[in-house]
């Protein structure tokens, strides 16, 4: 048996064979399969309140050959957990700088306060530098680069 025909097998029969014995389908596959190939990261940084209003920041990384475009979400929680996304707004001081990809990420606190700190290789030249992003309210930030 082929390979290729081997891993058809397994893609056809087994992975259904798994949900059955687990005894239902995963809540969010469907939608891990929609995620566009783009999106090359996303990580929950902190959490933010607004009012009643709570939920998590999450940094999302969409990447291609020439530079990578850094965002960043506040998604609502409720009781039953995350509920909708309320802001997404594009970092574009990194945008604005350079072609740049991104590293590493990573969560610090830096002078009391939790930031947001990520590696950046310049695509140009291949220099190194960090953005140091603060979020300051819902949909709002600060980055020093």
């Amino acid at each position: 048996m082929s390979r290729f025909v081997l891993l058809c097998f397994l893609q056809i029969f087994m992975v259904p064979l798994v949900f059955a014995q687990q005894g239902k389908k995963p809540q969010h596959l469907d939608q891990v399969y929609k995620l566009p190939a783009a999106i090359y990261d996303v990580k929950g940084m902190g959490k933010w309140k607004k009012g009643a209003d709570t939920g998590q920041i999450r940094l999302v990384i969409a990447r291609t050959n020439k530079r990578d475009e850094v965002y960043l979400q506040w998604v609502k929680w409720d009781k039953q957990g995350p509920n909708k996304v309320v802001s997404t707004v594009m970092v574009k001081e990194i945008q604005e700088a350079a072609n740049f990809k991104t590293t590493f990420i990573r969560r610090e606190t830096i002078d009391g306060s939790r930031q947001i700190v990520l590696g950046l290789e310049n695509l140009y030249d291949k220099s190194s530098s960090r953005a140091t992003l603060h979020v300051t309210g819902v949909g709002r930030y600060r980055c020093k680069m």
